[in-house]
């Protein structure tokens, strides 16, 4: 299936679908600990994001990667993509994207990952409210993993530094 074929598909009630690699899946609902994963992100995320302009913040926001690809990850941040009067969906990977993880196979967050980074982002966060963890891929193909205390840095995002305990407050 192409994007332009996944875009005109009528709206899933209770789901959200994604387009991978021309297959058309369909992602389940999120439950208790990947909202409040969510939402914790949001909030320390939006505080960074009024800091910094001109980054902005998105939710669950579809980007089209090429022409048989198009996520949409939990949260994104971008800062080249401000067009007022722009319509459809972002063409392109956000700068950085970020996956919580909760009924995904890792053979799918693989593919995901990959897709990202492949197509222009410069980070992706993979993170998991079960062992409260956060991995973050980097464009040079590296990955760091942060629990607990330790502080959450990444090149993209300067003067963001909070535990990795943070996220998962209320979990």
């Amino acid at each position: 299936m192409t994007v332009e074929e996944f875009l005109n598909l009528p709206e899933v009630e209770g789901g959200r679908l994604e387009l991978i690699n021309g297959e058309v899946v369909c992602m389940g609902l999120a439950a208790y600990p990947h909202e409040i994963t969510k939402t914790n992100l949001n909030r320390l995320l939006t505080l960074w994001s009024v800091q910094n302009p001109p980054a902005m913040l998105f939710c669950e926001t579809a980007y089209q990667l090429g022409g048989s690809d198009t996520l949409i990850p939990d949260l994104s941040i971008d800062s080249k993509r401000i067009s007022p009067g722009a319509t459809g969906v972002f063409q392109g990977a956000p700068e950085l994207a970020i996956e919580v993880v909760s009924s995904e196979t890792a053979d799918r967050l693989e593919e995901k990952i990959e897709l990202y980074l492949s197509s222009g982002s410069k980070s992706v966060w993979v993170v998991y409210p079960k062992p409260r963890t956060v991995r973050i891929f980097d464009a040079s193909g590296g990955a760091k993993l942060f629990a607990g205390n330790q502080h959450i840095v990444d090149p993209i995002l300067p003067g963001f530094n909070i535990p990795a305990s943070a996220i998962f407050e209320g979990v």
